[in-house]
């Protein structure tokens, strides 16, 4: 067993050296017959070796935490992985565990390994990558309750918490957002408006996320007693 704390890299994955679309998958436990696919390519002018490590994400912390499973739920194809200059591999995952109680999320970390013949100059000078990729695990039947706490909107911003009591899990884009005082015209913010500006939050269940939406419009500054309802 092992814990560790990683970038929070839910919104917007990224890696220069090399590519992998997508990034961030859906899987089904209750339609285990039914993968999901990434497919990864080298961009580098070296061979890339890679084995893969699985983790789950733990959101009960104001930081989310990686925790290393020997046995994964989640079958990983292929294992290992090598790639040579613009080669690509497509993989494959697959649900392979009991069905869980709660909609579940984890990382899959492809760990670069020392290519074998290398010199033992270019190894000590080449910094090896991790590449992550992040898995949700998602049933139909599991929806989020979201219930907004601490709402503060001042200084052409308004930040809340969300907490989530539901065994599913949800995303901001999913919801149009109403902000409203006694002193001010409602503000609207309709369903993928912040999303397409870049900005996405995702709601785990039995967790904790705090948001923060920027305030533009003139005359909504500094809103007194707010009140911010999530609607799907």
């Amino acid at each position: 067993m092992r814990w560790c704390l990683v970038a929070y890299l839910f919104m917007s994955l990224s890696c220069f050296a090399i590519e992998v679309t997508p990034m961030v998958l859906t899987l089904d436990p209750t339609m285990s017959s039914q993968p999901a696919y990434s497919r990864v390519r080298n961009t580098l002018n070296r061979d890339l070796a890679f084995e893969i490590e699985v983790y789950e994400v733990d959101f009960s912390k104001k930081q989310p935490q990686f925790h290393y499973l020997d046995e994964p739920p989640i079958w990983v194809f292929p294992p290992t992985i090598y790639l040579t200059k613009n080669e690509q591999q497509r993989i494959q995952f697959r649900w392979n565990g009991n069905t869980p109680k709660t909609d579940k999320t984890y990382q899959v970390t492809l760990v670069e390994q020392v290519v074998s013949g290398q010199t033992s100059e270019v190894s000590q000078l080449t910094m090896l990558l991790n590449v992550n990729m992040i898995v949700h695990v998602h049933q139909q039947a599991f929806e989020a309750n979201l219930v907004v706490e601490n709402i503060n909107c001042l200084e052409k911003q308004c930040s809340f918490d969300v907490r989530n009591f539901g065994d599913g899990a949800s995303r901001l884009s999913e919801y149009e957002i109403i902000i409203s005082s006694k002193d001010k015209p409602q503000l609207t913010f309709d369903k993928q408006q912040l999303k397409a500006l870049g900005y996405d939050v995702f709601f785990a269940p039995s967790a904790i996320s705090h948001v923060s939406i920027p305030i533009l419009k003139e005359g909504h500054v500094d809103l007194t007693s707010p009140t911010v309802i999530l609607k799907k």
